[in-house]
């Protein structure tokens, strides 16, 4: 009972973080951005290299890598562009500063860098956070985000329902053994249902208000979709680190990498979708 209490207080918590900071403004959703690609990062070079007082330089310039990574695209369109320019030299200078901190204090060569882990952890995390965090600071339907981690959550939890009463095949038992095809249709079922319900009632409260009814059906199927699959992704990242959880940042929820894995593969690809069809 307690570990369940504790694993609720600190889910409703994350949520209401999530909730007040895309409701508040552009600004605390930018907050929200860097807040969840810092210690993204962190994690990443967690399972990546383990943690010690000596690697902070390491976690430091991959922080600062990050998050001026998903600055100059959020600034990009409000500052001259020879600032754009300077950022992106800057972050160009903590990405060689990344590389000179793990030469120095992990021993390895120009060579072993560029094939090892060390070279691809910062990389992929700039990529795989910055991008996704980037694009929601400067989407013009800002409340998409809202919706986008609503659907997952109806998704998650109607996949664990339906997987957990009626799952007998495996979605991918390689990488998570758990998910299941019952699970991932019912999941997918119920998320159309509540993306149809939120444009019946919500579609102003979200400032999509002007869309029609098949595109909110696609943005759930879409959702479904992007959603496990960013799901298994990271399953696969902890998998090949042999990590359970990317982090213990939430209670009984694992770390921020575990929370919001769906979200960095749902959100882009939506976002980008409704950008061409607008």
């Amino acid at each position: 009972m307690h570990k369940f209490l504790v694993r609720a207080a600190s889910g409703i918590i994350y949520a209401a973080v999530i909730i007040l900071a895309i409701l508040y403004g552009s600004w605390t959703i930018y907050a929200l951005a860097v807040l969840f690609a810092a210690i993204g990062i962190c994690e990443l070079n967690n399972m990546a290299m383990g943690y010690s007082r000596h690697l902070l330089p390491i976690y430091a310039t991959s922080v600062l890598g990050v998050v001026l990574a998903i600055s100059v695209i959020k600034f990009s369109i409000m500052i001259p562009y020879i600032w754009v320019l300077v950022l992106s030299a800057i972050f160009l200078l903590l990405v060689y500063a990344y590389f000179l901190a793990v030469k120095k204090i992990k021993g390895v060569t120009t060579a072993e860098f560029r094939a090892g882990d060390y070279g691809k952890t910062p990389v992929f995390g700039f990529a795989y956070l910055g991008i996704p965090l980037a694009m929601m600071t400067i989407f013009p339907v800002q409340r998409l985000a809202l919706l986008i981690f609503a659907l997952l959550w109806i998704n998650d939890s109607g996949a664990y329902i339906v997987g957990s009463l009626t799952g007998r095949h495996k979605l991918c038992p390689s990488i998570s053994p758990n998910k299941t095809w019952e699970g991932f249709i019912g999941g997918c079922v119920l998320t159309i249902i509540g993306a149809l319900l939120l444009d019946l009632y919500c579609d102003s409260f979200f400032g999509m208000a002007d869309f029609a009814m098949w595109i909110w059906i696609l943005i759930g199927v879409l959702t479904c979709i992007f959603g496990t699959l960013g799901d298994l992704l990271e399953s696969k990242i902890k998998r090949f680190y042999s990590a359970k959880d990317s982090g213990h940042w939430i209670p009984g929820h694992g770390g921020i990498l575990d929370r919001i894995d769906s979200f960095l593969l749902a959100y882009p690809v939506v976002a980008l979708i409704l950008c061409i069809i607008d």
